[in-house]
């Protein structure tokens, strides 16, 4: 591996050794028309060609992304390596870019990888599930961002960036139907309401029939009913300020996924005879067992009001200020045990609320270079109730025959942290030639968090019985049984304080017009947490502290060829102290759960290569992928999913591929004058990871590919379009991740193949 490793480094350095001389003798073997669309990206907070930009990034507009069916932000798999998604287990999205990412399966856990809308941040990742509507592009950032984005960035940043109303007036349709009766149906109007004024509205409703099946009994589960909408109003009264209010807004009643039941394992030593014989789910994606007495039905919903102000001070500088106000409403139940069995299910009900100001200054330096100051302010207050039910289990169990009487084990944990941010930051570029620049930045964050909670009986008493017994004092029904710091069960209070100061440099050399060679050192940091766990100690509710990640990436950007082809590449290596992760402790009386853990010391190496090419008139054709070696470098010693305590030094970051790869091709010829064809592809690859530390068979990612398929015709002059499509066409079996929860190993299965057809319409 390590001569691997050699040859991927020496062969990119080769590359961008190789590159300032190759635009010389490409200016004239492409033709004009066959060049590739440059896009321009806000990476920087400024509109910057994205060859231009020092960092690695990935991104697309929305015409790409609409092609290859990216609806959510998981599905930027398929345009992106070294970016991974999982199931938490609970419905808590977990992203990962470049093995920096952060597994919680509370609602309020804060990601490494953030996700915005035009620069206004979601904090959390649930937040982001409608940020794809009606896009003009998406910019994935890799690699650190705590000086512009701030933190929890560690990672990268993922932003959105919606399209904006027009001068005149433009409207457009999309509809798509495809297997399991699933259906889009979309549009938007755009245009001027005044000679300052302009105002855009998109909506979009997602349906689908269920598409799992229980092979146990004749139940179905997999409803999708998502409806998403945007307004959008840009007011330009000088040619000084402008402003823009954007209004997001969406609503989910969809079905949470069931999982895959793949082995039994009792958390205790009394065994559970429902469960002793169950049979494992076969290798079918739609196959999955789940509870068919309750409902699964999703009552979340999610509001965004983002207010933008620029104003040009001077000819050379900008005042810009971003206000940002969200709220999201979830409650969701999900079963955990992938059966039919009333082993173990889980409910969250829970509110987030945030508020962000951002106030920044920028021009340029005496039209050398740039610099950006700023300061920003947020506030997020977040509530989470988390009823949890093991009627049959071991658990229950257990406890039936210490007090000699039925115990259906039931409990609720009740949390709120209310966080306050405060940063200021600084970022700045600057020519020392025509063809050297250097740059470098910092964020000065103060984070402070106020916690409260407890784990408590439900209300049926059964808590209740067990932890007056287990305290040594009496807990009455629908009271906390978690002990304080005092010795007496109540609630448990904490504050958690701590800043940091984030920061970049770097240089660039450009060698050529398209050709840039850049070497750049980050840190970054993810603010510290509380653990969200059924806690019968305050000891279970100490924060993790702040994480952090030293950076160094070296890589290069060359347009080649007429802009007939685009080579990007690079190399990093990260330093990382202090990574949060989501382990496993045992607590008495309660047994194996979860629990939020530093490790002290671990690294990340990688490399990327990414190409995009336009050969021949009509053909564009892209390719990339990345390798990433993740390492725990200090001891850390901890239990593994099934409590067997040991020291996790030297294995790889869960959810965590070494190899991963993705490739996209589109021909589109003329078959009239007035007529357009096109034929498409898009294959992604991951290879093999953990879910969990201890590197079990049970919880093992086997490595697999998803190829998706398309085709279909135009009007030359692009208002009308008809395609159809095929996702995971070969039907592959896959899944992203797999957990233990209570007495059940279960696995968080992929879609099987699916087909429909699109239809869109455009007027302008």
């Amino acid at each position: 591996m390590k001569s691997k490793r050699y040859l991927v480094g020496s062969s990119m350095l080769s590359v961008a050794t190789l590159l300032s001389v190759q635009p010389a003798l490409a200016q004239t073997t492409a033709p004009a028309d066959s060049g590739l669309n440059e896009i321009v990206v806000t990476a920087q907070k400024r509109e910057e060609n994205i060859n231009k930009v020092p960092m690695s990034i990935t991104a697309a507009t929305g015409e790409q992304l609409r092609s290859v069916g990216v609806a959510q932000v998981r599905d930027l798999v398929k345009i992106t390596p070294g970016l991974t998604y999982a199931d938490s287990g609970v419905g808590t999205p977990v992203y990962t870019v470049r093995g920096i990412g952060f597994s919680d399966i509370a609602l309020a856990g804060r990601p490494t990888v953030t996700v915005y809308a035009d620069q206004a941040p979601l904090p959390f990742s649930s937040e982001a599930r409608g940020a794809a509507l009606d896009l003009e592009r998406v910019e994935i950032l890799k690699g650190p961002q705590g000086t512009l984005f701030g933190t929890n960035s560690t990672g990268g940043a993922i932003n959105f960036v919606a399209a904006k109303p027009t001068n005149d007036l433009q409207a457009g349709a999309d509809f798509s139907y495809g297997r399991f009766n699933s259906h889009q149906i979309g549009g938007f109007v755009s245009g001027p309401i005044s000679s300052t004024l302009s105002a855009r509205l998109a909506v979009q409703h997602d349906g689908m029939d269920a598409w799992q099946k229980s092979y146990t009994t004749d139940r179905k589960l997999g409803v999708q009913d998502f409806w998403n909408g945007r307004l959008t109003l840009d007011w330009a009264p000088s040619d000084r300020l402008k402003t823009s209010f954007t209004l997001n807004r969406w609503i989910d009643h969809s079905d949470t996924q069931a999982q895959q039941f793949i082995a039994y394992r009792p958390t205790t030593p009394a065994p559970v005879p429902e469960l002793t014989g169950y049979p494992v789910a076969p290798h079918n994606a739609r196959a999955a067992d789940f509870d068919t007495d309750k409902s699964y039905r999703r009552d979340n919903d999610f509001i965004q009001a983002n207010f933008r102000v620029d104003y040009d001070v001077a000819d050379a500088l900008t005042l810009t200020s971003l206000t940002s106000y969200s709220r999201y409403r979830e409650n969701q139940l999900a079963d955990l045990d992938g059966t039919t069995v009333n082993n173990s299910y889980f409910q969250t009900i829970g509110r987030l609320r945030s508020i962000s100001q951002e106030l920044r200054l920028s021009g340029s330096i005496a039209d050398r270079g740039h610099f950006t100051i700023g300061a920003n302010y947020a506030d997020d207050d977040t509530s989470e109730v988390n009823p949890t039910f093991s009627p049959v289990s071991s658990v229950s169990n257990l406890f039936s025959g210490l007090f000699g009487t039925p115990l259906p084990v039931t409990f609720t944990t009740d949390t709120n942290q209310d966080s306050v941010t405060k940063a200021v930051f600084a970022n700045f570029d600057y020519d020392l030639t025509d063809a050297i620049n250097v740059y470098a930045g910092g964020r000065y964050t103060d984070f402070r968090t106020k916690f409260t909670g407890c784990a408590g009986d439900s209300g049926d008493g059964v808590a209740a019985t067990i932890f007056s017994v287990l305290n040594g004092s009496p807990v009455l029904p629908g009271q906390c049984f978690t002990v304080t710091e005092a010795g007496t069960a109540g609630v448990v209070r904490s504050t958690l304080k701590q800043d940091n100061f984030s920061w970049r440099a770097g240089v660039q050399w450009t060698l050529a017009p398209r050709v840039l060679v850049y070497a750049n050192v980050s840190k970054g940091y993810k603010a510290g947490s509380f653990p969200i766990v059924p806690a019968n100690s305050y000891l279970s509710f100490n924060p993790v502290t702040q994480e952090s990640v030293l950076a160094y990436e070296a890589g290069f950007k060359a347009g080649l060829f007429n802009r007939a082809l685009q080579l990007n590449g690079a190399l990093f290596h990260y330093d990382y102290k202090n990574k949060q992760v989501l382990g496993s402790v045992v607590l008495p009386g309660v047994g194996n759960v979860l629990r939020l853990l530093n490790i002290p010391k671990s690294r990340v190496n990688g490399a990327e290569l990414e190409i995009t090419a336009a050969p021949v008139t009509g053909l564009k054709v892209s390719a990339a992928g990345t390798y990433i070696s993740s390492k725990v470098t200090s001891s850390f010693v901890n239990v593994d999913p099934f409590g067997t305590p040991g020291d996790f030094k030297g294995q790889a970051f869960p959810n965590t591929p070494k190899w991963q790869f993705t490739g996209d091709s589109e021909y589109k010829w003329p078959v009239s004058e007035r007529l357009n064809a096109f034929l498409g592809g898009n294959v992604s690859y991951q290879s093999e990871t953990y879910s969990q530390f201890g590197e079990l068979a049970l919880f093992k990612t086997k490595a697999y590919a998803r190829l998706d398929l398309r085709a279909g015709i135009e009007a030359e002059d692009g208002k009308w379009r008809a395609s159809i499509w095929g996702r995971n066409v070969t039907n592959t079996y896959y899944y992203s991740a797999a957990t233990y929860v209570q007495d059940a190993v279960v696995r968080y299965m992929g879609q099987p193949v699916t087909y429909g057809v699109t239809l869109a319409f455009r007027y302008r």
